[in-house]
C-alpha cells in the first residue's frame, strides 16, 4: 500500500510529552512499578462544566486528539480513528462495583456510558464536527495497529486528499494492576523505571498508561515523515521478528544497516528479551538502538507512545541520551524502525521515514 503521512502528533504520558516544546527536557521516573499519565490543563479542550462529568482516560484521549487536531491546523477531518486495549478501565470497575453494592438497582448510567471504548471517538466527532468515518478497535496489543492499518486501506483507495485523526488510548488503575501481578506482568522485585532494562534477566515488566494521536493523511505535503509500512505478529518469535524485518525493508531497498534509529519494546521482561536480541547484535555502528518502555511502562498501545518519540526524534534529529541502548554514528534521522511487543503475545514492526 502507499505510504500515509503524518502532519501532526500529540501525547499524554508519564513523561513531559505533552506540553515541551523539546523532547524529553526532564525524564520521570518511578520506584513502585506504575508509570501514570502526568495531567495537564484540560479545560484549554474540553469545556469546564463537561470536565466534572468526566474519567480521567475521557480527560487525556479527548485532550490529547484535540491537540493533534490544533497543531495540525486541518479544519475538516474526514474521519477519527482510534485503538485501546482496554479503554476506561476506571469506569468499568466503578460501574461493576456499583452493581455489586446496589444489588444491580437504580444504577448511575454514567459510568457504562464512558466506560465503553468508542467514548473518546464519540466526544472528538462532537468536537471537532467531523460527520464521516468513526471506528474504535479493540485489538488488545495491537490495536493501534488495527486502526493505523485501517487509515492506511482508506487512504490508499482515496482519489481525493483526506485526513484522518488516528491515536490511542489507555489507563492503569490500582485494581488493574493488582489483577495483573497475580499472572506474572510486573516484576516481584520493583526496580526504578529508569533502572528496568537492567533487569531484563527476570519476569515481569512495569505497568504504564498513556494517550498519542497523529493526523495522517494521503498527501505529503507539510507533513513530519511518513508511515510506509507495518506488519503484525501473533506468537512472534525471534526469527519471525527478523523475518519481518527483512521482508519490510527488502520491500523499500533497504537493510538493517540502513535504518537510522530501531525503535524497540524491550519491556525487562526476561520471556521476551530474545526477539530484541538479533536487532542488538545485528546493527551497524551506523545504527542507534533506541528503548522507550523504562518511560511509559508496558501497555496494550505502548506502539502508540514510540510513533510519537519517532515523530519527535525526526523533528529534532537527535536521540536523548535516556533512549539509547546501543549508539550508532549516524548523521541524520531519516529512516526509524519500531519493533515493539505486548505481553499477551503479539508483536508488531513499523517503519517511518523523514520527509523533506
Amino acid at each position: 500500500m502507499k505510504p500515509v503521512y503524518i502532519s501532526a502528533a500529540a501525547a499524554l504520558s508519564p513523561q513531559n510529552s505533552f506540553d515541551a516544546d523539546t523532547l524529553l527536557p526532564d525524564v520521570i521516573s518511578s520506584d513502585n512499578g506504575k508509570l501514570y499519565v502526568k495531567d495537564t490543563d484540560y479545560s484549554k479542550f474540553i469545556n469546564p462544566v463537561a470536565i466534572r462529568r468526566m474519567s480521567r482516560m475521557l480527560k487525556v484521549g479527548i485532550s490529547t486528539g484535540m491537540k493533534a487536531v490544533q497543531v495540525s491546523g486541518v479544519e475538516k477531518l474526514d474521519g477519527i480513528i482510534t485503538g485501546t486495549g482496554r479503554g476506561s478501565m476506571r469506569d468499568m470497575e466503578l460501574f461493576l462495583g456499583d452493581m455489586i453494592r446496589l444489588k444491580e438497582e437504580a444504577l448511575n448510567p454514567t459510568y457504562f456510558i464512558q466506560s465503553t471504548y468508542n467514548s473518546v471517538n464519540g466526544w472528538l466527532a462532537m468536537q471537532t464536527k467531523c460527520t464521516g468515518y468513526n471506528q474504535t478497535y479493540v485489538h488488545r496489543g495491537h490495536s493501534l495497529e488495527m486502526a493505523l492499518l485501517d487509515a492506511k486501506m482508506l487512504l490508499h483507495d482515496a482519489t481525493e486528499p483526506q485526513t484522518y485523526l488516528v491515536g490511542c488510548l489507555d489507563e492503569m488503575t490500582d485494581e488493574y494492576f493488582i489483577v495483573k501481578n497475580k499472572i506474572g506482568y510486573w516484576k516481584k522485585e520493583l526496580p526504578n523505571s529508569l533502572q528496568l532494562l537492567q533487569h531484563s534477566n527476570t519476569q515481569g515488566s512495569i505497568g504504564g498508561e498513556g494517550a498519542a494521536f497523529f493526523t495522517v493523511s494521503n498527501i505529503s505535503a507539510n507533513s513530519i515523515c511518513s508511515v510506509e509500512q507495518l506488519k503484525m505478529l501473533q506468537q512472534p518469535t525471534a526469527a519471525s521478528v527478523q523475518e519481518s524485518i527483512d521482508n519490510i525493508l527488502a520491500a523499500h531497498g533497504m537493510k538493517l544497516k540502513d535504518i537510522d534509529v530501531v525503535l524497540c519494546g524491550m519491556s525487562g521482561d526476561v520471556r521476551f528479551q530474545q526477539l530484541y536480541t538479533p536487532i542488538l547484535e545485528n546493527t551497524t555502528a551506523h545504527t542507534t538502538v533506541a528503548a522507550f518502555k523504562h518511560l511509559c511502562g508496558e501497555y496494550d498501545t505502548s506502539t502508540g507512545f514510540a510513533m510519537w518519540l519517532a515523530t519527535k526524534l525526526f523533528q529534532e534529529q537527535s536521540t536523548h541520551e535516556v533512549l539509547i541502548q546501543k549508539k550508532g554514528i549516524n548523521p541524520a534521522i531519516n529512516n526509524i524502525l519500531i519493533v515493539n511487543h505486548y505481553t499477551l503475545n503479539s508483536a508488531s514492526v513499523v517503519l517511518m521515514k523523514k520527509t523533506s
